[in-house]
């Protein structure tokens, strides 16, 4: 019986499996091409503005800086006035706003660039009033904070309330008179608060005003005869804050997660930040890529952990 032979068949695949191999190796070359990482974004961006969201500002660039080293963020919190002057001079890429951007601030972006400053809503939270621990009082009426910060009474007393007894506190810190403090009027939180809490009316001449929520902490920490506003994100021992009712015999309403973002607490607020964003044209990929990151889930978490709302 004659043996086959195989000689061709051994060579026709030996060139086939060399033919493949190639194949291979071209397919896996092309691969490794084009799925390169992109290249790390560089770049520099000054955020100025709101005190309330420059401490949140803060745990951001934290976040951010882990993931895109070669991102410089420069933050400052002169008050968002301050804020909106400095995007529209080119001094800031990011604005930090707690209040909504006036017609006049609109105005005079629009004059210089020709168009309106993109506003991005980023968080929430709300305006809280604060008392000292040793205060027993656990809720107040926006009345009762008019008769106590203002001096023009627009939200219906006629009287002002200088001591705690006035309020149905008993005990020693009953006949103590009121210390009265809060932020200074550069920034939303104070904004809001007198045209929420006093009607739009003016403050009282003894109403000390400090720099920072750090600060408005601080004094109502060590003096047990105070109440002051600041951003419900202060979380601090030795202070708590009030549920505010909008008068008198109405249900108070503390300011929580739940109250804030459902607008329910009479002083909540959505914070934003402001840029400058040229019509037709994209932003510089360090700006975008904060804005992206800010606005993930990621991002987001972050202002959960900080102790403000996020986002609905």
């Amino acid at each position: 019986m004659k043996t086959p032979d195989y000689g061709f068949f051994f060579y026709v695949t030996k060139h086939l499996i060399m033919c493949f191999s190639l194949l291979s190796f071209a397919i896996t070359a092309h691969a490794v091409e084009t799925t390169k990482l992109p290249l790390p974004v560089e770049g520099r961006l000054v955020v100025t503005g709101s005190v309330a969201l420059s401490n949140l500002m803060t745990y951001w660039t934290q976040a951010f800086s882990e993931r895109n080293p070669l991102i410089t963020v420069t933050i400052a919190d002169p008050g968002g006035n301050a804020g909106i002057e400095a995007l529209i001079n080119g001094t800031a890429e990011i604005a930090l706003t707690s209040a909504p951007i006036n017609r006049k601030q609109e105005d005079a972006f629009e004059a210089r660039f020709g168009y309106t400053p993109q506003v991005i809503p980023v968080a929430m939270d709300a305006v809280a009033v604060y008392v000292n621990d040793s205060n027993p009082l656990t809720r107040i009426a926006l009345q009762d904070l008019d008769a106590i910060f203002s001096s023009t009474y627009r939200c219906g007393e006629s009287q002002p309330i200088q001591t705690w007894g006035t309020l149905g506190v008993k005990g020693n810190l009953a006949k103590q008179r009121i210390t009265v403090y809060g932020l200074t009027v550069a920034t939303g939180a104070t904004s809001l608060f007198r045209e929420i809490a006093l009607c739009g009316g003016d403050f009282i001449k003894d109403f000390q005003t400090l720099a920072g929520p750090e600060a408005v902490e601080n004094a109502l920490g060590s003096d047990f005869a105070s109440i002051g506003f600041s951003s419900s994100a202060m979380r601090s021992a030795g202070i708590h804050a009030l549920a505010i009712a909008s008068h008198k015999g109405a249900l108070a309403v503390a300011p929580t997660t739940d109250t804030i973002r459902s607008g329910q607490y009479p002083m909540s607020r959505t914070l934003s930040i402001a840029i400058n964003r040229p019509k037709n044209q994209p932003l510089s990929p360090a700006l975008q890529s904060f804005i992206d990151f800010v606005l993930s889930p990621e991002g987001q978490s972050v202002v959960t952990k900080a102790g403000y709302v996020s986002l609905p």
